[in-house]
């Protein structure tokens, strides 16, 4: 009987989980050289290619998540959003994401040790003008020409729930 209690238990937490996800379209990580976002030239561009979009009459939102050290050199992240359609249309924007609280002092995300995972929405309920592949390249804006302390960068793609 806890056997098939237990079976029960494993089956409905799989399929709790497994639900989570069935809105998600894309999620990419791209790992950064010597922990390293440049400014200038090579490397400045962080590109997401194959961004596959089925449905054009969907709404939805897109979120970049940045994976960091404490050891970060500045408190925010600015860059612009180039996202290329199939027929090469591009759509630009610009964005910041905040690494600290309002005081400055803390950290905000996710803490393990000397690494900090937070995950921003920087669009909301937003529609692709077309079916097909999009590039998405993520370009640094900062003020310096190396932001240090970056390891990973990431986009996710999920459809939009209007019911919230």
């Amino acid at each position: 009987m806890k056997t098939l209690l237990k079976s029960i238990f494993v089956l409905l937490i799989i399929s709790v989980f497994s639900s989570c996800n069935k809105s998600q379209v894309y999620k990419e990580f791209k790992t950064l050289p010597n922990y390293t976002w440049e400014r200038i030239e090579k490397g400045k561009s962080i590109v997401f290619d194959d961004v596959n979009i089925e449905k054009e009459d969907e709404v939805y939102d897109i979120s970049v998540h940045v994976r960091y050290t404490p050891y970060i050199t500045e408190d925010e992240i600015k860059f612009k959003m180039k996202i290329t359609s199939p027929s090469s249309i591009v759509r630009e924007s610009v964005h910041t994401i905040k690494l600290k609280d309002k005081e400055g002092k803390e950290w905000l995300g996710d803490a393990l040790g000397d690494m900090i995972d937070l995950q921003v929405d920087v669009k909301t309920f937003y529609t692709f003008i077309e079916r097909g592949l999009y590039k998405i390249e993520l370009v640094n804006m900062g003020q310096k020409y190396q932001l240090q302390g970056i390891m990973e960068l990431g986009l996710e793609i999920n459809q939009s729930n209007l019911d919230r």
